[in-house]
């Protein structure tokens, strides 16, 4: 029974390294992996790394993660001993998947608090014992199951290290060891037994410390990126660092598909429609009115035509980047996205993205759209002649920029055309609206013709104004 209990602790501890590796693991696959193990035992190595893997696993993406947690998770964290080479992993499993039937954890007798029961192990050892006599094995039990007594599975930080080596040790019988230390200390005439104890005790916080880090880097991986990416998403655009576009990239796309699954059930759901009864009721006559045959009215779903347009000048080119690799993640809900990019004059970039790969099209209208001062001016004289007969009432057109007009003519009155004709015009401005009108912004001009218009400056302000955009298409269509 208690060895099934401490299986079952093993198997809960391998589904959180595997979402310390970013594996998402649904309740569902945690059942059928916890009857697969029933089914197959844990002896064999690489028949339960199949049954699990089959069961964890859905995606091959999803299986070189697997693979990975479960070969540095199902290893044998032995404790080195001091002079000898480290052990090497044997074939079958770890101490993890095979513990000793003839050692079950020690239960009661201060077990863990550093008193004389926290420092018995197998055969009535003390912790100063099974250092100087290199027990490597029991060593490794004993750290083993002290690191699940103190909870070393919810390590997430590199501080945290520190905490958790101290609390291993002690649950290993650090107490008992340092009185031994401190004892042999008064004894004037055993210095020898002195600096082997003192040896004893350095070797053991050595091996104690390599273990956590270890166990941080299955555990702690996921929850630390995890922390950055939310941080990410909370900064301004304008902020973010170079080093962390890559990283960006993938949150985007996360967020993407998070958004198509949650729009896509809702289109499901809503083209099922209601029940057209008389439809329904004719079908069925011949079965004395029991409905065999069901019909529904048909509701369509209209995907939404976005019309781009983006400031990519110095001052909001970063919003621009996320905001045209956002839309171009959602493919699979947006039909037809044309995308404009300007600083002086309107340029049609949606080529770009038709011919390149997604994060590669962005870098190169980056590179290719620029030039010295912003003119909206201009740039809604462009968008009256080359644009303006295509907006019609399917359209919703999203500008991203920050209004700043240098002082040159607002033509306001293009965007109240544009207001007219569109189905939505939806403006992001980067700046705070306590800035909106101050100098040379025309916000407060060109914002009364505009169906929503709002700060928008950080990755969770694009996600939720492309949620509602996509929601309420789904409502309106």
């Amino acid at each position: 029974m208690q060895q099934a209990q401490g299986m079952q602790s093993t198997l809960e501890d391998f589904f959180k390294a595997l979402r310390g590796s970013d594996l998402e693991v649904s309740l569902n696959a945690q059942v059928d992996a916890a009857r697969a193990t029933q089914l197959i035992g844990w002896r064999e190595r690489d028949l339960l790394k199949s049954a699990l893997g089959a069961t964890l696993a859905k995606t091959q993406p999803d299986r070189a993660v697997f693979d990975q947690a479960f070969d540095r998770f199902f290893r044998f964290d032995s404790f080195g001993v001091k002079g000898q080479a480290r052990p090497s992993s044997p074939a079958g499993a770890s101490q993890e998947l095979q513990p000793d039937p003839e050692s079950p954890p020690q239960q009661g007798s201060g077990q863990g608090q550093g008193g004389p029961g926290g420092c018995q192990g197998s055969g009535g050892q003390g912790l100063s014992q099974l250092l100087l006599a290199g027990d490597s094995a029991t060593l490794s039990r004993r750290m083993q199951q002290a690191a699940r007594e103190v909870g070393l599975t919810d390590i997430w930080f590199f501080t945290q290290k520190g905490y958790y080596t101290q609390k291993i040790q002690q649950a290993m019988g650090l107490e008992l060891l340092d009185r031994e230390i401190t004892e042999a200390r008064r004894q004037t005439q055993a210095p020898q037994r002195v600096a082997e104890l003192e040896r004893a005790r350095k070797h053991l916080f050595n091996e104690v410390r390599n273990f956590v880090e270890r166990k941080l880097s299955m555990y702690g991986t996921a929850p630390t990126r995890e922390l950055h990416d939310d941080f990410l998403q909370t900064q301004k655009l304008s902020n973010i660092d170079r080093r962390d576009f890559a990283r960006m990239h993938e949150i985007v796309r996360k967020i993407a598909r998070r958004l198509a699954e949650r729009h896509a059930h809702r289109k499901r759901r809503e083209q099922r429609g209601q029940l057209d009864f008389r439809r329904t009721m004719r079908a069925n006559a011949a079965y004395g009115g029991v409905m065999f045959q069901t019909f529904w009215r048909s509701t369509k779903i209209e995907r939404p035509r976005v019309v781009a347009i983006c400031d990519v000048s110095g001052s909001v080119r970063q919003y621009a980047r996320f905001l045209l690799l956002f839309l171009y993640s959602l493919d699979e809900l947006v039909s037809d996205v044309q995308s404009f990019a300007f600083t002086n004059h309107l340029v049609d970039v949606s080529a770009t993205f038709e011919s390149l790969p997604v994060e590669q099209a962005v870098d190169n209208v980056m590179q290719a759209v620029g030039g010295s001062g912003t003119d909206y001016g201009q740039v809604l004289e462009d968008i009256d002649e080359q644009l303006m007969h295509r907006i019609d009432r399917r359209t919703t057109v999203l500008i991203l920029g920050d209004a700043r007009n240098n002082r040159g003519e607002a033509h306001a009155e293009i965007m109240k055309t544009l207001y007219g004709r569109a189905r939505r015009v939806i403006w992001l401005n980067p700046e705070p609206v306590s800035f909106w009108g101050l100098g040379d912004s025309e916000m407060k001009r060109y914002a009364p013709y505009c169906h929503i218009a709002r700060e928008c400056n950080s990755l969770r302000h694009l996600e939720r104004t492309l949620d509602e955009l996509l929601r309420t298409n789904s409502a309106s269509a």
